[in-house]
Formats: structure tokens, sequence, C-alpha cells
């Protein structure tokens, strides 16, 4: 009976919460302004960072990891729950206490989502989801959203590959799960995702030390809530240079074989899908070749279409489109002036 209980908690705790890096370097810069901006709006337009569209500010990704993603397949099966796997159900289901998912223990990148490149003294955003428990409740107990902590090995080429290895001589640095986040509404008396909670960036920005030698670190993001570790990601940088800007080898050992390489394909600048915004005309023809006489006269330019609030329209960009009671407008380039909108999952648990 004791057995079948802790194995209920287990369950229970994974689905009421779960996270993991969803960019292992992110840009926030411009994209915390349209968050706090939009949301204020009526209706107000909410911005998810996860979005495609957005992928040119993540600058560096965590093993595995495809661009675009898919949530709903990476909240199954590219997370990793430490607190169930590790439960020992005996021979239909043995303790697993590695400290990576199967798709991150070994230092493989996606075409279009490449590691993260750094200098030692840096600073890297890493991005994940809150999951509605950046505030208040988290997995069913009044303790608060707990705490995430990064752990790494000191030097490069060295794995951490079981979580008892996450330990005080590892930590790189912690934080509070919600030290550095976006919810909407403001009102910090909404605590909990059934009174609206939606809370679309939580950021942890990780201070590289200034010794840090060249080479391939590997490192493990780590959730801990309810007094225990709880979901984990594992991702890696890469360090060339130095703190004083003197520029050293950035070759790593033999035994690391060098990642995929990005997509060289360019990526179409983000406009800020703020309501009412006017999306860019694109003129996909050539421009006329001068001519002795006649003048060539050029082609009239398109109306331009404003995106406005209203109903969501189809997409037909995903292969899945998510309902919720929000809207998101977005005006990007690639649409060409048309409205484009969708309703997006709340990742609410």
């Amino acid at each position: 009976m004791k057995n079948i209980i802790a194995a209920t908690a287990a369950i229970v705790s994974a689905v009421s919460a779960h996270s993991w890096i969803e960019c292992a370097n992110h840009d926030n810069t411009e994209m915390m302004g349209w968050m706090k901006g939009n949301s204020t709006l009526t209706p107000p337009v909410i911005i998810d960072p996860a979005m495609p569209w957005y992928a040119e500010y993540c600058k560096g990704w965590p093993r595995g990891k495809a661009n675009p993603g898919n949530w709903i397949d990476e909240s199954t099966n590219y997370v990793w729950n430490i607190a169930a796997e590790r439960f020992n159900m005996g021979a239909s289901k043995p303790s697993d206490t590695h400290a990576c998912n199967p798709s991150q223990r070994s230092p493989t990148y996606l075409d279009g989502a490449p590691m993260t490149k750094a200098a030692p003294g840096d600073m890297i955003r890493l991005r994940y989801g809150g999951n509605g428990h950046t505030r208040g409740y988290n997995a069913g107990f009044e303790k608060g959203p707990g705490n995430v902590t990064v752990y790494w090995k000191g030097s490069p080429e060295q794995e951490i590959t079981d979580i008892s290895e996450f330990t005080a001589a590892n930590t790189l640095q912690s934080q509070a799960f919600a030290a550095n986040s976006f919810s909407y509404p403001a009102d910090k008396s909404v605590t909990s995702p059934e009174a609206g909670l939606v809370d679309k960036g939580n950021w942890f920005e990780l201070n590289l030390p200034k010794d840090m030698a060249p080479g391939r670190h590997m490192m493990v993001w780590v959730w801990a809530y309810n007094g225990a570790d709880q979901w984990s990601t594992c991702f890696d940088v890469m360090i060339s240079g130095s703190s004083s800007g003197k520029p050293v080898s950035s070759a790593s050992s033999a035994a690391y074989s060098a990642p995929v390489a990005a997509s060289s394909k360019a990526v179409e600048p983000v406009v800020a899908p703020v309501q009412n915004a006017v999306a860019p005309i694109i003129n996909d023809q050539p421009a006329p070749m001068a001519t002795p006489t006649p003048a060539t006269t050029p082609a009239p330019v398109a109306p331009v279409v404003p995106v406005v609030p209203g109903a969501a329209v189809t997409v037909t960009d995903w292969d899945t489109v998510w309902e919720t009671n929000y809207v998101v407008e977005t005006a990007v380039p690639q649409y060409k002036g048309r409205r484009h909108a969708h309703k997006r999952h709340a990742r609410q648990f």
C-alpha cells in the first residue's frame, strides 16, 4: 500500500507541475517591453516567447531541442521527471536516477537549434515556462513554486550523469523559480492558475565564472519543490575567448563530436505583435530596370492591412491549434500584411 501511495504522489506531481528549459540563451530585452505593454491593452494581448516567430531571440538551445518545437510533445517526451523516474516499483519499473532525459545524455543539437556559445564571465539567460506555477500553488501544495539550480562539474568535457551529482560542490548558481518572471495579470493577489494566472516567461540569468577554461561545459538545470528535485534539462555552453577579451582556441577535446551546424537560412526580423500594429509591406517583385525610353512606372504598392482585435482566424502554419480564452495577435513579415491570429493553450494545470 505504501508503494501505491508513493507512486500515486509521483504521478500527481507530474500532472500538476512540470517545466523545462526552452532556450539556453535568450535575449528578452525587447520582448519584455512588448509583454508588459500588450498585457495592459483591452483585451490584453498575451505574448508567448516560445512561439516560432520569436526563435531568433534564442541564441542557444538545450540538448536535443527542436526549433520550432512542439509544446505538447515536449511536455511528454522531452521533459525529465526526476521524482517519478527515481521511484522504484520493482521489476516492472526499476529506479532510474539519470540526471538527463535519454535524448539529452549526449551533446546532440538539432539543425536550427545550436549550442550556446559564450566567453568566460558572460551572462546567459535561460528561459523556462511557468506553467501557471510562478506565483502561489505548486503541485497542489501551498508551498510556493520552489527553486531552480544549475549544476556544473567545473571543467570542460565533464558530464553529470546521475542525480547523486546534484551536490553543493557542483552547484553553479541557484535562485527562486519565479525570481525573474513575467506574469499576467500584475495583480499579486492572483496566485493560482484557476484564478486566471498566465506566466509566459521565466528567466534564469546565469553568470558564468570568469576563469572558465575553453571548451564544452555540460550543465544541468533542476527545478526543485516540495523538498525534492523534480524536473531537469541538460545543456552545454561552448566557451571561447577570455574575460579580458583576448581570443583563445575554441576547440574542445577529441572526445567531443561537434553538433550539427545550424541552418544557414536567414531568419526574418520579428515585429512586435502589438494591437493595431501595421504589418510591413513586402514586395517580392524585383525592381524595374531603367530603359532609355519610355520610362518604366513602378507597380502600385498594396494597401496596408492593420492587425485588429477579434476572433481567431485559421492558422495554416501549425499542425495543431490550441484554444483558450484569449487571442494572440501577431504581425510578422512572413505573413505579408495578412492578419494572423491564433488561440494559444495557457499551459495551466
